[in-house]
């Protein structure tokens, strides 16, 4: 079974790593904490992105804690850094050492430092993982009665052989919907990983910053305004939206089009140097909820996903989504009743040729906008509730 095989593999990379690991220790008493903290959280980065919004929203469910942010991975950017400056939590950014390929040494001697710091506090305290490679490998190093909790947004194969070595040491398994839940139990079953360990994963959906109390939007009018908002890459398949904007284009259907992000080298010359189409990088927070507010559908063709937090802001802020029905989207999105679902079983000339067409008889319908958007905004009312969320993840962390 392919959990054998990565017991054997921790247990080989402990052997080969020992010596660092017992340098770092040292070194974190030549260099100790000068704090006592109550939880160490350590998360891969802090870019714009929606994981990153879900790391705030938990971090900021904890204001009475002394907290230490341990950031291991390089940043793309630094959009979403300043929501983790608050009065109660300490920021280490340790990702010049920990993410180097050339000089991985420092990675092993800075799972050293870390447990130590962690296994020296006076009072115990909680550890908390948000799908960060250097978390879950810290985890052998850690005494056993540390309570270790871990947050994963989806279920992605290949991220397979960092996490599965290290379940036996996590306490609590967090996925964001009852669809990874069934997943996870399945693919755990797959690889041989003991019954016991599925008892572990528990659901907390994710939550808005804030959900608007009235709906707001005054209605639809021609030209719509079809947009998106978040990052690039090989998940969110922004070639797809191009093709699907140019098929538009071409149809000569009343629609305007919005792109806001860090993938500007990805769109063609004349969508990146237009303004009129690419609009430059959002912050999170407020900047993103008035670029939602001022604009209709928001398009999305990601290759797989979690459930994005950009759809949410969008159902709140009275958008209508039209995305593909990948993972966990459809346990929130009900097609033809507070969004539109796409097929993600067909081939992409299908995705571009089925979003043209509905975009098309939305414009045809602008009736139909108005019943989804009134729809969507009462289920975010209701579904994403920051209250809910925050006395979830207190619950989860802070029980003895």
């Amino acid at each position: 079974m392919l959990y054998k095989i990565f017991i054997a593999k921790r247990y080989l990379e402990q052997v080969i790593m020992f010596p660092f690991v017992l340098l770092g220790k040292w070194l974190s008493i030549k260099h100790p904490l000068l704090e006592e903290y109550d939880i160490f959280f350590f998360f891969p980065g802090y870019a714009i992105g929606g994981a990153e919004r879900v790391n705030v929203e938990i971090v900021k469910s904890l204001p009475e804690k002394k907290i230490i942010i341990f950031f291991t991975k390089k940043s793309a950017n630094d959009g979403m850094r300043h929501l983790f400056n608050l009065p109660n939590v300490t920021i280490r950014d340790i990702s010049l050492w920990t993410d180097n390929k050339f000089r991985y040494w420092n990675n092993l001697l800075y799972r050293g430092i870390c447990s130590n710091y962690i296994n020296r506090q006076k009072n115990k305290p909680v550890v908390f993982i948000g799908q960060c490679n250097f978390g879950y490998k810290l985890t052998p190093h850690l005494k056993k009665d540390i309570n270790i909790f871990e947050l994963i947004h989806m279920l992605d194969k290949r991220f397979t052989w960092v996490w599965a070595p290290f379940i036996k040491f996590i306490k609590t398994r967090v996925v964001i919907a009852e669809y990874f839940k069934n997943t996870f139990i399945q693919y755990y079953d797959q690889l041989g990983i003991p019954q016991k360990y599925t008892k572990r994963i528990t659901v907390i959906k994710y939550c808005l910053e804030e959900t608007p109390s009235v709906y707001a939007r005054s209605g639809f009018n021609l030209p719509l305004s079809v947009y998106y908002g978040g990052r690039g890459g090989p998940q969110k398949r922004i070639w797809i939206i191009i093709k699907i904007i140019r098929a538009c284009i071409e149809k000569k259907l009343p629609v305007t089009f919005k792109l806001a992000g860090s993938f500007k080298d990805e769109l063609p010359p004349e969508f990146s140097e237009d303004n009129n189409i690419y609009v430059g990088e959002i912050k999170g927070g407020k900047a993103m909820y008035e670029f939602h507010k001022e604009n209709d559908i928001l398009l999305m063709t990601s290759a797989w996903e979690g459930f994005p937090i950009v759809i949410m802001e969008a159902m709140a802020c009275g958008s209508v989504v039209l995305t593909v029905d990948v993972d966990a989207i459809p346990e929130f999105i009900k097609s033809n009743e507070n969004g539109f679902l796409i097929s993600n079983n067909m081939n992409e000339n299908e995705i571009v040729k089925d979003a043209v067409e509905r975009i098309a008889f939305l414009c045809n319908h602008p009736g139909i906008l108005n019943d989804v958007s009134k729809n969507a905004f009462h289920y975010a009312a209701t579904h994403f509730s920051p209250d809910v969320f925050r006395k979830a993840y207190r619950n989860l962390l802070l029980k003895k």
